[in-house]
């Protein structure tokens, strides 16, 4: 079946086949979406992302995640930067 897929902001994505029908998906909680970007394979790439940490705003690639930590590499950055996934407020993915 073709699809055509319509960007709207992340969490609801508008989904419309090639007879007109639209189906819309719910939208997802930082954890989930955390969840969902560590599951993605090694040679796709990683999707730059807005997360708040603490408040703090940071704009990034979330290149890991091991049990409670987050690492994400700055959009500017080489570094690979450690965080805790318990401080984490939001996410939203800016460019895939």
């Amino acid at each position: 079946m073709d699809v055509k897929k319509v960007d709207l902001p992340v969490g609801k994505r508008t989904v419309y086949d090639l007879k007109g029908h639209t189906k819309t998906s719910t939208s997802y909680s930082a954890v989930e979406l955390v969840e969902l970007l560590s599951r993605l394979p090694a040679f796709a790439p990683k999707p730059v992302c807005k997360f708040i940490i603490n408040g703090r705003t940071l704009f990034g690639k979330l290149e890991y995640k091991k049990k409670s930590n987050l690492y994400i590499r700055h959009r500017f950055g080489k570094k690979v930067v450690q965080y805790d996934m318990e401080q984490l407020q939001s996410v939203d993915i800016l460019k895939y």
